[in-house]
């Protein structure tokens, strides 16, 4: 049976978000010299345990990453090649309790393991209460995930809000169709990527003149929305596929996915307007705005001119970065946003028709 649940459920979930756990352990442990791992962890340690707004931060970040792997895994129980799964609803109700407590329990696992150090940590300084108040906030979370399991295992059947219907879908702006489905189905990611891009902004911005640390945590953000771009694009592909047969123009469609991206830049934008004219000079906020707002549209025009895997995407957005990190250090960010732009119209011009051909 474990070895059934790691191939149907676990090992799925890990190869499908390998992008995010690369993104997170870059931020975590690649800007910081090896020499200083230990320090630099055990400050936010500190700081978890020590300021409670800090640690209130960090339980809904862990919130937020157990609500994903919940709709992960009602997602793979509604899949039709995944009704062997319901087998284990013939189980004994306390035995299959215990089965979907144990693949919340692996799921969470990456970061349950680095809650169990702030647990040791607090312990050890003898702050037991919130040492002990961690393990069982997430055996909460693992046992509410598994109510759900059990009774999806149990009741198996559609949810009535899916059923949409073409007509009422045309009537909207289609900017709108793609934020909603992005606010339905991806909250909990688009919500971690708006924390992060937000704090790190306002956080390193606020008393830093170097701007350069601060742009490429940006651009790491950015870049993260990458992997709602490229789920957007499957569900486009698979649900809005009557789009393409609407008497829209080229430039309108355009028009379309570039208000729906500058909405989606809008908390970013919100934050850097908030810190100018002190700290932050007009001129470097304008780059911020730019450069993130090209690299939305660019990774967008990439995903309509060609087809990608999700391992294929990934390594393209390192390549970007890569380009990204030479462009900081040689203080040529103000053209760069330009040939950002320029880049991501040419290829959405260029690359639409065949777009249709391939769908």
């Amino acid at each position: 049976m474990r070895a059934i649940i790691f191939k149907a459920i676990v090992r799925p979930y890990y190869r499908q978000n390998a992008g995010l756990f690369l993104f997170v352990f870059l931020v975590f442990f690649g800007v910081v010299a090896p020499s200083q791992q230990l320090a630099y962890h055990y400050a936010l340690i500190l700081g978890v345990l020590q300021s409670p707004l800090f640690l209130l931060i960090v339980g809904f970040t862990w919130f937020l990453y157990a609500i994903k792997t919940l709709r992960f895994v009602v997602a793979v129980l509604e899949e039709p090649q995944s009704g062997f799964l319901y087998i284990l609803s013939s189980l004994g109700p306390g035995r299959l309790f215990r089965w979907c407590w144990l693949i919340q329990a692996l799921l969470l696992f990456p970061v349950w393991g680095y809650s169990l150090v702030v647990t040791g940590v607090g312990i050890h300084r003898g702050d037991y209460v919130i040492g002990l108040a961690v393990q069982i906030y997430f055996g909460a979370l693992c046992w509410l995930s598994a109510l759900v399991y059990r009774y999806k295992l149990t009741r198996p059947g559609h949810r009535a809000w899916m059923a949409k219907t073409t007509k009422r879908v045309r009537r909207l702006p289609y900017w709108w169709i793609l934020l909603r489905q992005l606010l339905q189905e991806e909250k909990a990611l688009l919500a971690g990527l708006k924390l992060f891009g937000c704090s790190i902004l306002y956080l390193l911005l606020r008393d830093d003149t170097d701007l350069r640390m601060p742009l490429l945590f940006f651009y790491l953000a950015i870049l993260g929305h990458g992997a709602l771009l490229y789920r957007c694009r499957l569900w486009e592909d698979t649900r809005l596929s009557f789009y393409r047969t609407l008497p829209v123009s080229l430039p309108a469609r355009f028009g379309q996915y570039c208000a729906c991206y500058f909405l989606l830049l809008l908390p970013e934008i919100s934050v850097l307007i908030r810190l100018t004219p002190s700290p932050v000079a007009f001129r470097d906020v304008l780059t911020f705005i730019l450069t993130g707002y090209g690299l939305l549209l660019l990774l967008n025009s990439l995903l309509i001119t060609a087809h990608y895997t999700s391992r294929q995407f990934l390594q393209l957005c390192l390549c970007i970065f890569g380009i990204l990190y030479c462009c900081v250090l040689g203080k040529c960010l103000l053209a760069l946003s330009g040939l950002l732009l320029v880049t991501a119209t040419i290829l959405f011009f260029r690359g639409y028709a065949r777009y249709e051909k391939r769908a």
